[in-house]
């Protein structure tokens, strides 16, 4: 009976975590998700939200990083739960389940050569050119369903600046504070290309699987979690954490 009561009063006092979930994460999008040097967790600014989201719902979320293409199609076969970043769109909102409240929002970047003037673009500017996308990637349904636009997908978003220097594409879209960690590492690519403007802001989401029993449950633990962040003060932490680290260090 002493037992039972202490086990009562400790479990009271110290909730433990329910659950542990696997959540697949891109192995390469840093800032926002990019692998551990392991490669047995995925860090950066997505899986920090998804962690803590999920945390106060008394759930563990482990994060499996995974190239983004195949992160994507696990959670389509339900293999996975779930895979962080996808953009909601027409094509993405038939796939996968979605929460309501984005992650984070992030700037989709065009980028031009060095000698190109910085100047509002739309996506209708970029038809009849020829526009670096990454494989695998979400992309807006206004940009990636325009025929106009000739498309040119590449391997990493660091391909596409690449491509870009060597005048094999005129304009390369990237998103957020990939480009200018990109640009830091190879200075060879910095004197050669720029970010001409932001084109879109769009808000990324972890897409949960249609096919998984689970997914559906997760997405609205997700959805709550995120709620419940956001107004107890830890999203906003998060968030001055990131842009403290590196929007001061780009002087963004």
């Amino acid at each position: 009976m002493g037992f039972i009561v202490f086990t009562f009063v400790f479990l009271t006092l110290f909730p433990v975590l329910a659950k542990t979930i696997v959540i697949n994460g891109e192995d390469d999008w840093a800032p926002y998700a990019s692998a551990s040097k392991s490669y047995k967790d995925v860090e950066g600014l997505a899986p920090d939200i998804v962690k803590a989201a999920f945390l106060s719902q008394g759930i563990k979320a482990i994060t499996r990083p995974v190239p983004f293409a195949r992160c994507l199609h696990e959670v389509e076969q339900g293999s996975a739960i779930g895979c962080f970043d996808t953009v909601m769109s027409s094509e993405t909102r038939d796939l996968y389940i979605f929460h309501a409240t984005p992650l984070f929002t992030v700037d989709m970047v065009i980028y031009g050569s060095a000698n190109e003037p910085k100047r509002a673009l739309t996506f209708k500017d970029l038809e009849g050119k020829t526009v670096g996308t990454t494989n695998g990637y979400t992309y807006p349904t206004e940009f990636i369903s325009n025929k106009k636009i000739k498309h040119s997908p590449g391997p990493t978003e660091k391909s596409q600046l690449e491509k870009l220097a060597s005048g094999r594409i005129q304009y390369a879209i990237l998103w957020g504070l990939t480009g200018p960690l990109v640009l830091k590492e190879r200075p060879d690519l910095a004197g050669k290309v720029k970010p001409l403007g932001v084109i879109s802001s769009t808000g990324l989401y972890l897409s949960f699987s249609k096919k998984h029993k689970e997914g559906a449950k997760y997405a609205a633990l997700l959805e709550k979690g995120l709620q419940k962040i956001m107004a107890n003060g830890t999203y906003a932490k998060i968030i001055d954490n990131f842009n403290n680290k590196y929007l001061k260090a780009f002087s963004l």
